[in-house]
């Protein structure tokens, strides 16, 4: 009975950590109870049995649907200054007269809020509050993409179309993500934005990816960049050294924001 009641606050607690930072890792919860492998595999076998969480090869993701599914003002609020820290930092790398992508994750957001002082850039973004921002405190060119309106995301998803993506010379292309391993690259849980995201990284001269430390050694539903497919790398100073150091062997360029 008491191992029972152990397990149900450990669960409680495990589906407020994953809300909180929409995904962990198994080694991030044997960390934090203390326990082993097998006790939080198994935790999160249950949990994605009672349909709580979705399992991701290192651990777990929260649950994305039309009930569960934080609205995207409250999404921003997670790891707040981790994200303002990494937008911060990518803004650094956009020059003056470049055409650049920002994608309509909640970190890859903040990124144009930074970079109103530079100089005639043009932004394609399939983000509604992205495109709204500039267009009301910037002069830039904006280009928001085709696609089907995901309210939840306050994004288009979809594969851009493909004669005017075929026409565009993209410098960089700012790239959030539900997951980074080096075996799958960067991964992402809706397949509207894994279509979105591969077309332009295909198309990009420069893949740079904005995810917090949460979301490293995570693998979502589908991979839109593999690991020698990405320039850049921007994150916080919680990501794992190991992986830090076997993609710099790759020659991923990490930045560490803040």
């Amino acid at each position: 009975m008491v191992k029972m009641m152990f397990k149900s606050k450990r669960h409680d607690k495990i589906l407020r950590l994953v809300s909180e930072k929409g995904g962990v890792s198994v080694k991030e919860l044997c960390e934090h109870f203390g326990t082993s492998v097998v006790t939080i595999r198994s935790d999160l076998n249950e949990l994605q049995t009672q349909g709580k969480i979705v399992r991701s090869h290192g651990g777990a993701l929260a649950v994305e649907n039309g009930s569960t599914i934080k609205p995207f003002a409250t999404r921003k609020m997670i790891n707040a200054r981790k994200k303002k820290q990494i937008a911060s930092a990518a803004a650094n790398l956009i020059q003056d007269a470049e055409v650049v992508f920002i994608d309509g994750g909640t970190t890859a957001a903040e990124i144009s809020k930074f970079i109103t002082g530079k100089q005639s850039i043009t932004v394609v973004t399939p983000s509604v509050e992205i495109a709204y921002s500039l267009a009301m405190n910037t002069n830039y060119g904006i280009y928001l993409l085709n696609g089907f309106l995901l309210r939840s995301s306050l994004s288009t998803i979809g594969i851009p179309d493909e004669k005017s993506l075929a026409k565009w010379n993209i410098a960089k292309a700012f790239v959030g993500a539900a997951g980074l391993t080096l075996e799958d690259g960067l991964t992402d849980l809706h397949l509207g934005f894994v279509e979105q995201k591969k077309a332009i990284c295909k198309k990009a001269r420069s893949v740079i990816g904005v995810i917090d430390s949460t979301k490293w050694g995570i693998v979502s539903l589908a991979s839109f960049a593999e690991v020698g497919d990405i320039d850049v790398v921007i994150t916080d100073k919680g990501a794992p050294q190991n992986m830090i150091a076997a993609l710099e062997e790759n020659n991923t360029e990490i930045i560490i924001g803040g």
